[in-house]
């Protein structure tokens, strides 16, 4: 560094696919660390310091959301084969999350299930979620239905339905440069409340570090810290590609604007992210006509996972 001797990294191209989380967080470091310093990293000695950084987020903080499944429970027998249907549970799957209890009954005037499933010591009707019949002393037949259901992994799914949706859905068909679509999209976001007036000179400065395209055709853009009132992601598809700098076209664009207050929450998004890539998924995402279509292609990618 205090030479300015600028070493290659053969990996650096894979550091940026595949942690683009620890890359953001590391590149946020630098960049307010270099304001008091004469001295500057190069993209190469970043990613260098990113695999260090990664160990770290992974040893002590446990970075990497995972959204544990929630089951309602439909008992109608007393409370005690309601502790002890939840005793089996907990004792053969410790991340299943019972958030209520209620009676046959209740079950049956109910129009509409919000968890991901139920669990009952009966036969009862399906309604808009799957049902496994469960005895206070289950057959491992019953324990296996269980487990395929509690061992799906949904939280990547739940990325899609809490941060993404129609209003923030866009497909560009008219050319447009790279600071013009920030522009717009910014104010979008502004005048709808999600970021304030800091937001978009913050995305431009993070752009100007290094580029946020994250490999096939694949962008990230978003502000160097977490300036964001309410998270959203915004999603841009742009069939005739938007130039991203240094030669490289990006045609499908999310641009994050991300709060503090979802930020554990909201690291669970690059994880999506990573997959489209790995997956080569550009072409079909690109292929959406509306929000519709874009999510089934990206709840079909991240099923084949």
């Amino acid at each position: 560094m205090k030479y300015q001797i600028n070493i290659p990294n053969p990996l650096l191209t894979n550091i940026k696919q595949h942690y683009p989380m620890a890359y953001d967080v590391t590149l946020a470091a630098v960049s307010s660390w270099g304001k008091y310093t004469p001295y500057t990293l190069s993209e190469n000695e970043i990613g260098y310091l990113v695999l260090h950084i990664g160990v770290g987020l992974e040893r002590h903080y446990n970075i990497g959301y995972e959204r544990h499944p929630q089951v309602m429970l439909v008992c109608d027998t007393g409370n005690s084969t309601v502790r002890m249907i939840q005793a089996q549970i907990a004792r053969k799957y410790p991340q299943l999350v019972v958030t209520r209890t209620v009676s046959l009954r209740d079950y049956e005037i109910l129009p509409h299930i919000d968890e991901d499933f139920v669990i009952s010591n009966a036969r009862v009707s399906e309604k808009n979620k799957p049902v496994v019949v469960m005895s206070p002393f289950p057959t491992e037949y019953q324990l296996e239905q269980l487990g395929k259901l509690v061992l799906v992994d949904r939280t990547k799914p739940y990325m899609l339905e809490k941060f993404f949706d129609a209003n923030h859905f866009m497909v560009v068909n008219e050319p447009l440069t790279q600071e013009q679509l920030f522009r717009r999209v910014c104010a979008q976001l502004e005048q709808e409340g999600y970021v304030g007036e800091d937001f978009y000179p913050s995305v431009v400065e993070r752009e100007a570090i290094v580029s946020t395209l994250l490999g096939e055709g694949i962008a990230l853009p978003h502000s160097l810290g977490l300036l964001a009132k309410k998270t959203v992601v915004v999603t841009l598809l742009a069939p005739q590609g938007i130039d991203w700098g240094d030669g490289e076209m990006a045609h499908v664009i999310f641009l994050l604007a991300i709060s503090k207050s979802d930020y554990e929450e909201a690291m669970a998004i690059y994880e999506l992210f990573v997959t489209f890539v790995r997956e080569r998924s550009m072409s079909r995402l690109l292929g959406s006509s509306d929000f519709a279509s874009f999510k089934a292609v990206a709840l079909d990618c991240l099923s084949r996972i």
